[in-house]
């Protein structure tokens, strides 16, 4: 099925082009988060992009979270169908937790990632993707892992 869909597709990493996409997934914290986002892909060169993005922490156990970050990509084409990237970025985060009768607390932490992607040009303007990242954070480090959804223009 994945052959059908790859019928014509293209390496969507051209200079200028860009992607707009939404992801689920999970942060391993302490916690176990589940994760929702959103992104933005610049094409700064044939295989340079940045992507800024937004992801929610879910609320799990009283704690939740929102996270902006700016993440680099190098994107190594393998075909035309497949691509896979290192990533390297900054990130700032906002922690709550809820501690019960009515009480939270609140964080704001600035990080780092790094982490490896993959993503399959579906069609020219779909994408498909994996992305494995370790957020290190101050006292909140963790991995996390999502799949993403692409549309390129």
């Amino acid at each position: 099925m994945l052959t059908l869909f790859s019928i014509g597709a293209y390496a969507q990493t051209q200079q200028g082009q860009s992607s707009l996409g939404f992801s689920l997934g999970y942060n391993f914290n302490d916690i176990g988060n589940a994760t929702i986002g959103l992104d933005y892909r610049y094409c700064v060169t044939d295989a340079f992009r940045l992507t800024p993005s937004l992801t929610y922490l879910v609320k799990d156990d009283g704690l939740s979270a929102w996270a902006i970050d700016m993440n680099a990509h190098y994107v190594f084409k393998l075909s035309e169908m497949f691509g896979f990237y290192p990533l390297a970025g900054l990130s700032l985060s906002f922690w709550k937790a809820d501690l019960g009768h009515h009480t939270s607390a609140n964080e704001t932490r600035f990080g780092a990632n790094i982490g490896l992607g993959g993503e399959v040009y579906a069609t020219d303007r779909v994408s498909v993707g994996v992305e494995a990242k370790y957020n290190i954070i101050k006292d909140l480090d963790a991995a996390a892992l999502a799949v993403r959804v692409g549309y390129n223009f």
